[in-house]
């Protein structure tokens, strides 16, 4: 049987709860959602969440001196606009605390770090824009003492059931 609406807001609001996950309500100047929209389609991501999140992770990374060759320009521009527009941030305990971070950083609220940084991004164009879009590959190295037990361990397993063993193929001799 489906779920009705109550019981699906119920089982979002315990995982949000279970994930530390903070739901932020930025408001932002007129063109900034459809920055983000152009932005989104440059990297091929559908979650506006997921565009926002990586942009805020790959500045906090850089730290302050890259947030201010970007955004200097768009954060000061947002201070004195009236009209706004919604735009909504369901973040993680990890992506508020690097959110926190670099609007501290500049001295700026939550809505104008965000819209800096879609509109600085952007202005960036489409090849390094896609820097800040990128999710983040991480390097997987495996230990050597890893490694020898996973040796070890499949050696066993191949003396215990050796079932699968490959045969050299026979070769008839012409005379």
């Amino acid at each position: 049987m489906a779920l009705t609406q109550q019981q699906r807001d119920e089982k979002r609001r315990a995982k949000a709860e279970r994930l530390q996950e903070e739901d932020l309500r930025l408001k932002v100047r007129p063109g900034t959602k459809q920055a983000l929209l152009e932005l989104m389609e440059w990297a091929g991501i559908e979650e506006q969440g997921e565009a926002m999140t990586l942009m805020i992770h790959h500045i906090e990374a850089l730290g302050h001196h890259a947030l201010f060759r970007i955004a200097r320009h768009e954060i000061e521009a947002h201070r004195s606009v009236a009209r706004t527009e919604p735009l909504r941030l369901s973040a993680r305990k990890r992506t508020g605390q690097h959110l926190n971070a670099i609007c501290g950083w500049a001295d700026a609220t939550y809505s104008q770090m965000i819209e800096a940084l879609i509109h600085g991004i952007r202005a960036l164009g489409r090849l390094h824009a896609a820097k800040f879009l990128a999710p983040p590959r991480h390097e997987i190295t495996i230990s050597a003492r890893l490694a020898m037990a996973f040796d070890r361990k499949s050696m066993l397993m191949i003396q215990q059931n050796p079932g699968d063993e490959v045969l050299a193929p026979f070769t008839q001799l012409s005379t």
